[in-house]
């Protein structure tokens, strides 16, 4: 028992690493704010859902966002969007993913209106007038209703498609993973 808890532990640390490493590659969409960008960080996560089960994929959600915040941004409003998007999106597809690929399609589609709909009312009500105010950015604070309906509701609808396509690539890895190597981690 204390062995399996050591090695979920040491793996989920690992994989956050990999997460924070894979978020310097992130790209800005033409024709949307340029805050708003894709990484491809929600691999780690994926991996740590398949190999190591739901709780750690929040862990190393958390520990990623974690590392993100105190090495790099040093501002929490990223952070916290960040932890919510995977939070939400982790929480709906674990829900689907066992039951097949129609079934995840679903999970994957219910999770991309989720994460738009939770992120437009949480960038409107909190994060945008939290984040003009932080960087005195009056501009934020009085076009919060167009860059929420202009840039969060496209880009989280965008992001979802792209997450939803990276969890099938992630799935096909790990399936390509050997069951003997597989075991050791359920």
């Amino acid at each position: 028992m204390y062995k399996k808890n050591v090695h979920s532990l040491v793996l989920s640390g690992m994989l956050a690493v990999i997460a924070l490493l894979l978020s310097f590659f992130s790209f800005a969409v033409p024709f949307l704010p340029p805050f708003l960008k894709f990484d491809f960080t929600f691999i780690p996560l994926f991996m740590a859902l398949l190999l190591l089960g739901y709780k750690d994929a929040l862990l190393v959600s958390f520990l990623k966002n974690f590392l993100h915040f105190a090495l790099l941004s040093h501002e929490p409003i990223g952070s916290i969007a960040n932890i919510v998007v995977e939070f939400t999106f982790i929480s709906i597809i674990v829900l689907f993913y066992k039951k097949g690929t129609a079934k995840t399609i679903i999970g994957g589609i219910l999770g991309t209106l989720a994460i738009t709909l939770f992120m437009s009312l949480l960038n409107y009500f909190v994060l945008l007038p939290a984040y003009g105010y932080i960087m005195n950015l009056a501009d934020i604070a009085t076009n919060v209703k167009t860059i929420v309906a202009v840039g969060i509701v496209p880009f989280n609808l965008l992001k979802g498609a792209l997450v939803t396509f990276l969890f099938f690539v992630t799935k096909s890895v790990y399936k390509s993973i050997p069951t003997s190597i597989r075991s050791r981690f359920a």
